[in-house]
């Protein structure tokens, strides 16, 4: 194993890092290499993508499906994203990305340093399963292809061409993603295995059918695998890839084996690979339509958020949940027209509730007003809360902030806002004191006798036809001496 594993160092076919070597601060071009220590660890102090689970309903399987969804830090309707897809080993499931592969927090790390572009997650189970279905793993590509993506699609703001969107996995997931990709370049141009091995109905079928096709679509082929990994999936990838002319990337890592000290940093790398790819080259971001205050604003409508989820409600549709303090949800180009007198919210709470601080185009931005939600008694049980604002006019962002104690708070189904209500004037009140007197009688008279005219000429205009003349003096002394 030593002697073909140097043959193949010299032959210059693999690039291979040593586990003891300096950590390399990279850039694209350098990778791939080791990530530096912490890579893959939780950092209070920088944003914070969205992790939850989504169901889908699988014409693979006939049955309802469950996977993870990560959505990147400052998610956000008005813009699309990219969209790669990560698959599990044999006998694992939509959760190990996350709860072992610390997936969510490489991404954040990796776009808080700026080396990514934000794109989403999906993890979902590749053994797609059922009555009937002689090898889940092999209908995992129905599931995804017919099922899985035509629901992110349908769900989220992605872009559905193929140059934004990979698929990538660890151990017969990675297996699963090269024949997947390799078979489907008109879909995933981005393809990772790490670790990838698996059974023949996998790793048996010929994936370069026309290798002269996968030169032309490929944009980046990424394995790796460890130097104490007995599976030979990779190498044979790599060596038909040489053969044939198709650019790849082959590393080993230097006494890893079949585990997280190769998945994780091959994702590391393969994110950033595939955004200097152009897995990430977003076109100008299209301003979003301006929404009426004083209409139903859905709770689940934002443009971007913090720390909710989306929940189902039972007055119908969806609501935001999982309310934590300080969590927040950002509604794009909310127009306030001339102005709001109150906002009114419908809520629901298990427990004692909180508040939610409106406050405009940013989340420390103006504060126009505090709206106090109390617990209702349930999550689904539903009241309206209601609370003045201060002075907003025009087109802002609105930032809802949520705050409070210890645990979740409360649900939003929807939210609006009402509009100010300027009083009419009282015909004949010409000082604006709420009456009609002696003292409006003089000043109508002085402004026919131009001796002190009158700012406001609505009120004294009493016959309406638009001007203030003797006739509307004799209309209010009439009233005055109850003629």
């Amino acid at each position: 194993m030593i002697k073909k594993l140097l043959s193949v160092l010299l032959a210059g076919m693999v690039l291979a890092v040593c586990m003891n070597s300096a950590v390399i601060t990279a850039s694209a071009a350098t990778l791939p290499v080791l990530p530096p220590s912490g890579y893959d660890q939780t950092r209070s102090n920088i944003p914070h993508g969205q992790v939850s689970y989504i169901n889908y309903q699988s014409k693979a399987t006939n049955s309802q499906r469950r996977a993870r969804i990560y959505l990147p830090p400052g998610y956000s309707k008005n813009n699309k994203y990219s969209v790669m897809y990560l698959l599990p080993g044999y006998g694992q499931n939509e959760d190990v990305w996350y709860s072992s592969g610390a997936a969510n927090v490489i991404l954040d790390n990796l776009l808080a340093e700026g080396k990514i572009q934000p794109f989403i997650l999906v993890m979902p189970n590749a053994n797609a399963t059922g009555a009937g279905i002689s090898d889940g793993y092999v209908n995992f590509t129905n599931d995804l292809i017919g099922s899985l993506m035509p629901y992110i699609e349908s769900n989220y703001s992605v872009y559905t061409d193929r140059l934004h969107r990979a698929i990538a996995g660890l151990s017969l997931g990675g297996a699963q993603s090269l024949n997947i990709g390799l078979l489907h370049l008109d879909m995933f141009p981005y393809i990772g295995g790490f670790s990838p091995g698996g059974p023949a109905s996998i790793t048996g079928v010929n994936m370069f059918p026309d290798p002269a096709a996968v030169r032309q679509q490929l944009k980046l082929l990424f394995l790796c695998i460890g130097t104490n990994d007995n599976t030979s999936f990779s190498g044979s990838i790599d060596s038909t890839c040489k053969s044939n002319n198709i650019p790849d990337t082959y590393f080993l890592i230097q006494g890893a084996g079949h585990d997280w000290s190769v998945w994780k940093p091959s994702l590391w790398n393969f994110s950033q690979m595939a955004c200097a790819n152009g897995f990430t080259d977003y076109g100008p971001v299209t301003p979003p339509e301006p929404v009426s205050a004083f209409e139903k604003i859905e709770g689940e409508s934002y443009s971007s958020q913090s720390g909710i989820q989306n929940g189902s409600c039972s007055e119908g549709g969806e609501c935001i949940g999982y309310i934590e303090n300080g969590d927040y949800a950002v509604y794009s180009n909310v127009d306030f027209g001339g102005g709001a007198a109150d906002f009114k919210a419908r809520v629901s709470s298990a427990t004692s509730g909180g508040n939610i601080e409106l406050r405009l185009d940013s989340i420390t931005g103006t504060l126009i007003g505090t709206c106090a939600v109390p617990g209702t008694g349930d999550w689904q049980n539903w009241a309206d809360v209601k609370c003045d604002v201060g002075d907003v006019s025009g087109k802002h962002d609105l930032y809802l902030k949520f705050t409070g104690g210890s645990g979740y708070l409360f649900n939003v189904n929807w939210f609006m806002f009402g509009k100010e209500i300027i009083p009419e004037k009282l015909p004949g009140d010409l000082n604006s004191d709420g009456k009609v007197d002696s003292i409006d009688f003089t000043l109508m008279k002085k402004h026919i006798l131009g001796l002190e005219l009158l700012a406001d000429t609505a009120p004294a205009d009493l016959d309406g036809n638009g001007t203030v003349n003797s006739l509307d003096f004799l209309l209010l002394r009439q009233h005055l001496l109850g003629i």
